[in-house]
């Protein structure tokens, strides 16, 4: 073998070599860490309660399962996950109309109707403008509709409750705006939200940047505050008339 050709041979070597590492840095990386990720907020029925993963990854592809936990005597473990075929949605907010379940994201304002294993119902949006950012989604059973809350981005203290339909496609039956002033006017302010026996329950900071759980009348006038020790809680519901709260860990406990 004569010294050129050699030398083409190397030359050709390299190049494939330089092409095939840059490849390897333009692969997309859709590997998940559902399992390892925070919760986000929670929900109860049907025997279990359900979250979701708090995906930050930023890779690509399906990225966000459904999570079921099992309630053994209040000792509650993660027993199943479905895969929800979403990603970039960010902190999910849930509830249920004890058949199917509703989630709320944060990152892109749209709404999921979703069953009980994973399958998407539907992908809706709500008519509202963009200044309004998700804070939290309950189910109303006495008129079977879903309340959910918006918090203004141009005045943080403004939050704005709306009624809909479970199909989000109706106008609002009830659109009402209202301030709470004793609340986090940064990033956080209030992030989640449950509702009983005529009460809205919900999750925030406060200006000392404190998690606190705030309990309302339907005209949003509050009845009691309470510090919640725990930093890493992130979610709340209801089991037959007593609170839960979820906590980033996976840990779902009962309140008091």
């Amino acid at each position: 073998m004569s010294f050129q050709i050699l030398k083409h041979m190397q030359i050709t070597v390299l190049l494939i070599f330089v092409f095939s590492a840059c490849e390897d840095d333009r692969q997309i990386d859709t590997s998940k860490s559902t399992f390892y990720d925070d919760i986000c907020d929670i929900t109860f029925f049907n025997g279990y309660y359900y979250s979701t993963n708090y995906d930050l990854s930023g890779n690509a592809g399906s990225q966000i399962d459904l999570l079921q936990f099992t309630s053994n005597n209040d000792n509650i473990s993660l027993t199943d996950h479905f895969d929800l075929d979403l990603n970039g949605q960010s902190f999910l907010t849930i509830t249920n109309d004890n058949d199917n379940l509703y989630l709320q994201s944060m990152g892109t304002h749209l709404i999921f109707g979703i069953s009980p294993i994973g399958e998407r119902i539907f992908v809706a949006s709500d008519t509202i403008s963009n200044n309004w950012r998700p804070s939290g989604i309950a189910y109303i059973e006495e008129i079977d509709s879903l309340a959910v809350l918006y918090r203004n981005y141009h005045s943080p203290t403004m939050y704005r409750m709306r009624v809909l339909s479970k199909s989000i496609h109706e106008t609002a039956s009830r659109d009402i705006q209202f301030q709470l002033t004793n609340v986090d006017t940064g990033y956080h302010g209030v992030y989640a939200m449950s509702y009983n026996n005529s009460q809205f329950f919900f999750l925030g900071v406060n200006q000392s940047e404190q998690d606190i759980l705030l309990k309302t009348t339907w005209a949003f006038n509050i009845l009691e505050t309470d510090t919640i020790a725990d930093s890493t809680v992130v979610g709340l519901c209801f089991k037959d008339n007593e609170l839960y709260l979820g906590y980033r860990d996976k840990r779902i406990e009962k309140y008091n």
